[in-house]
């Protein structure tokens, strides 16, 4: 029995609602190349890398970098890849 207070089930409030869409953000992983600075690289490039098989990959400041020691620390990092994440 619905009354004036009376809310509707929730199941046909489902259709109602906006559902925030949100644009997905592409995945990025920090790598360092030799000289120890650390680049960001998308996961498309990551796996186009990977296809490749060369050990190079395509970071976001465009630059085609191999890839240092997983174990190597970043001395400094790249600034226009640090600007570019932000956009």
């Amino acid at each position: 029995m619905g009354g004036k207070h009376h809310q509707s089930p929730w199941w046909r409030c489902l259709g109602r609602r906006r559902r925030q869409e949100t644009a997905p953000q592409p995945l990025l992983a920090e790598m360092v190349d030799g000289a120890g600075v650390a680049h960001w690289v998308s996961r498309e490039a990551f796996e186009q890398g990977l296809d490749e098989g060369t050990g190079f990959y395509v970071v976001l400041c465009g630059r085609r970098i191999a890839v240092a020691s997983m174990a190597a620390p970043p001395e400094r990092a790249c600034w226009p890849c640090q600007e570019a994440r932000t956009c």
